[in-house]
């Protein structure tokens, strides 16, 4: 698409829960979002209300002297604690994502106000652990109040506190003295970006190919300009903890943090998740997403990450694929809630958690752009036609960068068989590619005589379309165009609001405006003529820090009650192994076979197939323990299974052993995140 610049940078359940926070989540702070001060006490008088339930311990001590606060939720006279299968809940990596710290504590409200009188509650810390870390980020979080001319996902670094993590080419100045640090604009030959078309409050880049000469050079507002290719040390900045894990690292990268889970937080999170070997599952409040969409069949890895081995995968395994697919309906079901998260989760903790921890793992910004303000809901798949984002199929002028050199080039995507064609036109020659399409997103390669494979991807709104060229040995590029001519039919963009500010686009910015004007938000600082020390006469504008990140307070409990009960429904998924049946038969002369029945009633398998895969996690494991007088005939004495399927899925385990009538033999059964250790005792007769 034409880039424009985003001017700062299950069942029954459904029925149960559709509609607003249950009566019992009603009080609380939700008005307003929480200090670290604030957010202690909270945490504190919650847990000190429901002491039978709940318990609370410092999880990690930030470089600030904070605490990383971990809340214990279940009912221990049902079972130990760190045996239950448990769903761990994540929230505020990112520091200025307040609305994830809201929501995580609004659900451990949810949960223990509701034990006794709702019976999904009162079953899942009945029967399962629920951990809450509801801000991981306290000393980022604090940005939010200390420096709040800006949008700052970091949290400071050790050397420089009072930068709230920026670096120098990220320090502006209000030259408005409008209180926040938006964008500035100045007209200038060589700029590179023109006013949109529908709304000339936004700017997107040139299309030279279209015969459009750029009109502007855009910085951020006040930068100093000898700042601007300042050179950075690698991890001399504040480091967005939700960009410090390991699967996908963007080495050499700012904002990442020198190395991987270098960061007190981070560590203290990904050695949580080795120790506590009964999490089952984990869910994420982040600006990422793979509830309202889940995550297509493939992908490619986000723009900056190296190139792993082979065997390092990306992307979702197929056997996995069909559970990620139906609890996203159950979310979409549940919460009524759509829309796009924000793209890029290389380095995410929800792609660490399954990717090299092998568990189910679901994350969801809470809040994004509203539906309202983004289009009609999409049709029934039988009714809908092209995607709601607009066809893929047709021709398109598109521009992208390499080595700071602007490049037009021409591409043509059409349908061939079962798949897609593309001809990628350029001062270099034709290309043709193959590959496939999903909804208003596509992805083609194909192999280039010196380079190698070349593959493309891209996503289309509208007429826009975006997306990223990877050039073999040259490189991943992204690029923006526009439609040429005509091509299938896209979804009809959302009406214009109503009043002299209405306008047609279907870029995100656009409807972000819509939103804003229809709330009544001033979300949104228009340009207003201002002068820079060096560039002389400028105009500063753009949207405002936060106000794309974290919704208006008013709108935390609505929200929270939906996620709540979102993952009061996923906590009581996770597999849990159970002993159903044991069995012994005489096959005479002291020889019996003993026959032992495993079952997992639950929806979610004991292990995901990328935890198989990756072998982490231990199978799940049935021993018949030494017994005088007793020898194992046929049969090892510990047998094992990678994992049990859900939904009454079972596994049986035989063995041939021989002993005199009546000895008894004890048996022990271990599932990792699954139930952990259980124990019977047979009797052979």
């Amino acid at each position: 698409m034409r880039r424009t610049l985003g001017l700062t940078t299950a069942l029954t359940a459904a029925v149960l829960w559709a509609g607003t926070a249950p009566a019992f989540a009603q009080s609380g702070p939700y008005d307003q979002y929480l200090n670290h001060d604030q957010l202690t006490r909270a945490i504190q008088d919650l847990a000190g209300r429901h002491g039978n339930l709940a318990s609370v311990r410092s999880f990690a001590r930030t470089d600030e002297g904070r605490d990383v606060w971990l809340l214990t939720l279940g009912n221990a006279r049902t079972g130990q604690l760190d045996q239950k299968p448990a769903l761990l809940i994540v929230a505020n990596l990112e520091a200025n994502h307040l609305v994830g710290s809201s929501t995580a504590l609004f659900t451990a409200q949810h949960l223990l106000e509701g034990y006794g009188s709702d019976e999904e509650v009162t079953r899942l810390l009945d029967e399962r652990t629920v951990y809450i870390l509801p801000r991981m980020n306290p000393d980022g979080a604090e940005l939010y109040w200390g420096m709040s001319a800006y949008e700052i996902p970091y949290k400071a670094h050790a050397s420089a506190p009072n930068l709230g993590g920026l670096n120098p080419r990220e320090i502006g100045a209000d030259l408005n003295n409008d209180g926040v640090v938006t964008m500035m604009r100045q007209r200038h030959p060589e700029g590179e970006w023109v006013a949109d078309d529908d709304d000339p409050r936004l700017l997107r880049r040139a299309n030279r190919s279209r015969a459009e000469r750029g009109e502007y050079r855009v910085f951020l507002e006040g930068i100093d300009t000898t700042m601007v290719d300042a050179y950075v040390p690698l991890g001399s900045d504040g480091v967005n903890l939700n960009r410090n894990f390991p699967h996908e690292y963007l080495y050499f990268q700012p904002h990442v943090g020198p190395h991987q889970v270098s960061e007190r937080e981070t560590r203290a999170l990904a050695d949580f998740m080795f120790e506590q070997t009964n999490i089952a599952a984990v869910l994420t409040f982040s600006p990422y997403d793979n509830l309202r969409s889940p995550t297509p069949e493939t992908r490619r890895p986000p723009e900056g990450v190296a190139p792993g081995p082979p065997s390092q995968p990306s992307n979702v395994q197929g056997g996995d694929r069909p559970y990620f697919q139906y609890i996203s309906e159950q979310f979409v079901d549940l919460t009524g809630l759509r829309g796009d998260g924000a793209p890029g989760e290389a380095g995410s903790f929800a792609q660490f958690a399954y990717y090299q921890v092998g568990l189910p793992s679901f994350t969801t910004p809470v809040w994004v752009l509203p539906e309202e303000a983004s289009g009609a809901r999409a049709a029934p798949a039988e009714q809908a036609g092209p995607a709601a984002g607009g066809s893929v199929v047709g021709d398109w002028a598109i521009s992208l960068s390499m080595d700071g050199q602007a490049l037009d080039a021409n591409m043509g995507i059409s349908r061939a068989n079962s798949g897609l064609r593309v001809m990628l036109n350029s001062p270099a020659g034709a290309t043709e590619l193959t590959g496939q399409g999903q909804g208003d997103q596509f992805q083609a390669s194909g192999e280039v005589q010196g380079m190698g494979e070349i593959s493309v991807s891209g996503r289309v709104s509208g007429n826009e379309l975006s997306g990223t060229v990877a050039l073999g040995p040259m490189g991943t590029v992204p690029f923006s165009g526009t439609r040429v001519g005509g091509g299938e039919a896209a979804a009809a963009p959302a009406p214009a609001a109503q009043g002299a500010q209405a306008r047609n686009g279907t870029t995100p910015e656009h409807r972000w405006l819509r939103y804003f004007e229809n709330a009544g938000i001033d979300g949104f600082v228009d340009w207003t003529p201002a002068t820079h020390p060096q560039l002389g006469d400028v105009e500063v504008g753009g949207f405002r820090p936060n106000v794309r990140v974290n919704p208006p307070a008013s709108d935390i409990r609505e929200l929270a009650g939906k996620h709540a009960a979102f993952a009061t429904w996923l906590g009581n998924q996770t597999g849990e192994v159970e002993i159903v049946e044991t069995r012994v038969e005489a096959r005479g002369d002291g020889v019996w076979q003993v026959t032992a029945t495993l079952a997992n009633d639950r929806y979610l398998p004991t292990q995901t197939q990328m935890g198989a895969r990756i072998r982490f996690n231990r199978p799940v494991t049935v021993r018949l323990m030494p017994t005088s007088g007793m020898t194992v005939l046929t049969g090892n004495i510990q047998q094992q299974t990678p994992r049990i399927d859900g939904m009454g899925a079972r596994s049986s385990f035989t063995w041939l052993v021989q002993a005199p009538a009546g000895t008894q033999v004890p048996m022990e059964v271990f599932a990792e995140r699954a139930g952990g250790l259980q124990s019977t005792t047979i009797t052979l007769r």
